[in-house]
């Protein structure tokens, strides 16, 4: 576990995942921090989205590409399909940070996984 740390969303950790069935993704790896930081800071749990790099998976509007320079070891994708609540204990190191245009993105497929897109463009254009 990490020492006692302040959470922010974007930040990149390599977690400590339960074991997973068929495509879920489990073991230890990456994800992305996406919950709102406010949870962050009082909940003991954090929504995560796995990270693989595994980039020759098929190309869904949920898949969105991570550099490395986001403090990953190699450029991956981040499986926005997969979000998940893990617990703040399952965290085991910081690894980086994604930049805005890459949670940009990844706001885009978090929107898309959970059919929010569509209300997200009718607020923005007043047609609410």
């Amino acid at each position: 576990m990490l020492q006692q740390r302040e959470y922010k969303r974007g930040q990149i950790y390599i977690v400590n995942l339960p074991e997973g069935k068929g495509s879920i993704q489990s073991r230890t790896r990456p994800c992305v921090l996406i919950s709102n930081n406010l949870a962050n800071h009082y909940s003991q749990v954090l929504h995560v989205c796995p990270v693989t790099t595994a980039t020759l998976k098929s190309k869904l509007p949920t898949h969105i590409g991570i550099s490395k320079k986001n403090g990953l070891l190699k450029d991956s994708i981040a499986l926005c399909e997969q979000v998940m609540l893990v617990t703040k204990d399952s965290l085991i190191n910081f690894a980086g940070c994604c930049d805005e245009d890459t949670m940009k993105r990844i706001d885009r497929g978090i929107a898309i996984q959970f059919g929010l897109l569509t209300n997200l463009e009718r607020i923005k254009n007043n047609y609410a």
